[in-house]
């Protein structure tokens, strides 16, 4: 009977063991098809790999404590395009090497007189990873009357980040210079595809800057899309021209100033001679206004040129403009015209070792009279024949510097000059300049030096980024 009991008691256990592993099993089931969500990154709970809720581990989107925040490399730029229209744009960079931010909402805020807001604008923008690009907004409106003070530009907490592992998109882009500054300017640029795929939806940024490297202009345009290997011609224009700021000159410049010393530059006063005196002060200004990097030096002439010349080509501004202050009217008889000696030192210093290579070679002669020396050594039978001596040997001359890519300018001073001459010496007819007195000679420098630097911005910059992702 004890057997018998031990047995049933057995029973009982296995019978009881079944019914729990079998409800067990069923509530596993139930549970798991019921109520049981496996972990996924857009569940709204830190589960699974995370790092934090729906990002880090296994997820596409990063954490934003794992990321390095976006960088504003600069405040905010307004520029007024048209009347009480105004366009903006910031630098921003994404300092991520993988990881990009797929939803970057930001704003801009245009502040006017005692921090009062004039307008608003919110956007949002993609930050490509490890780049810098230009975030622009146009077409702003302000209320009429009110002028902007400064802009306020910032990204909101919610920047939504992501992993990027797919192949780098390369494009090259080329640009022209600012073209038709004095109408309506333009940038002409071409983008290049070196994409293994075709790349769509190109935003893309211009921004010129001037010499001090502020932004003093922005614009923007599109692109649909750029097949492998092909290359899509974009331009970004501006309807009417902006300052141009702290400008750049093309290239350096290396200019031989040529100042007529002759008796009839003290034929309007001898102490302090005139016109001389004012000529001389004029050609010390359009010393001041050449830019770093350039080469200026100085020849006066009469009968014969200096020798040794008044200033050899230098970068020393100061010493050339003691040199210029120096020359005086010779008092050892009768002082005439030498152009064409004048003419010739200047290449002779023009063709020097001290010019730089790549920079533009320059003379600017200035006389208030006729050329008359060098007499013709056959003997002229009137005056008339001397001077024609005289200025066919300096257009001669004018020809070899225009021929070795020396640039001429004339200035004649006065009513006494022979204009059809001094247009000739000139490389281009518009290179004459007449100034009736002394006075009008600081204005015609300041041209000539405009002319001379050919100014344009510094710098012209172009970003894009890809908006499909």
């Amino acid at each position: 009977m004890e057997g018998a009991s031990d047995w049933a008691s057995q029973r009982k256990s296995i019978y009881l063991g079944a019914v729990v592993l079998v409800v067990t099993t069923v509530c596993f089931v139930m549970f798991w098809k019921f109520w049981y969500k496996a972990p996924t990154c857009t569940d709204g709970v830190r589960n699974g790999s995370e790092n934090g809720v729906d990002c880090g581990g296994a997820c596409s989107l990063i954490c934003r404590a794992d990321v390095i925040q976006p960088i504003v490399r600069w405040d905010p730029r307004l520029f007024e395009v048209l009347p009480n229209v105004w366009s903006v744009i910031v630098y921003v960079e994404n300092p991520n090497t993988d990881a990009v931010a797929v939803y970057s909402p930001y704003r801009f805020v245009i502040y006017g007189a005692d921090n009062e807001v004039l307008y608003e604008r919110k956007g949002v923008t993609l930050l490509p990873k490890n780049k810098t690009i230009g975030i622009f907004e146009g077409s702003i409106s302000l209320p009429e009357g009110k002028r902007p003070r400064r802009t306020l530009f910032e990204f909101s907490d919610n920047i939504v980040w992501q992993k990027n592992s797919e192949e780098e998109i390369s494009l090259t882009i080329t640009h022209s210079p600012l073209l038709r500054l004095t109408t309506t300017p333009r940038v002409e640029a071409s983008i290049k595809n070196n994409s293994l795929k075709e790349v769509k939806n190109v935003e893309l940024v211009a921004a010129i800057f001037d010499g001090q490297d502020n932004a003093i202009a922005a614009s923007r345009t599109f692109v649909d899309s750029i097949e492998k290997d092909q290359t899509a011609e974009v331009f970004f224009t501006w309807p009417r021209p902006f300052e141009l700021g702290e400008r750049a000159c093309t290239k350096e410049s290396n200019v031989m100033l040529l100042l007529d010393r002759s008796g009839s530059m003290a034929s309007i006063s001898d102490d302090p001679p005139e016109p001389l005196t004012s000529a001389k002060l004029a050609a010390e200004s359009f010393v001041e206004g050449l830019k770093s990097g350039d080469k200026i030096g100085a020849i006066s002439f009469a009968t014969e040129a200096t020798s040794p010349i008044d200033a050899m080509l230098t970068i020393d501004f100061t010493a050339v403009k003691e040199a210029i202050g120096k020359i005086e009217i010779k008092s050892d008889g009768t002082q005439y015209t030498n152009i064409y000696e004048a003419l010739h030192s200047a290449w002779s210093e023009l063709v020097s070792p001290r010019v730089e290579e790549g920079a533009s070679r320059v003379a600017v002669l200035l006389t208030d009279g006729r050329a008359t020396y060098p007499r013709d050594p056959l003997g002229g039978k009137t005056e008339e024949d001397d001077i024609y001596y005289a200025e066919s040997a300096a257009v001669n001359e004018a020809a070899l510097l225009k021929n070795d890519g020396i640039d001429l300018y004339t200035i004649g001073l006065g009513e006494s000059i022979n204009e059809e001459f001094l247009k000739q010496v000139a490389s281009k007819e518009n290179q004459f300049f007449f100034a009736p007195k002394a006075e009008d000679l600081a204005s015609i420098y300041t041209n000539i030096s405009s002319r001379i630097c050919k100014e344009v911005p510094a710098r012209i910059e172009v970003t894009y980024k890809i908006l499909d992702v």
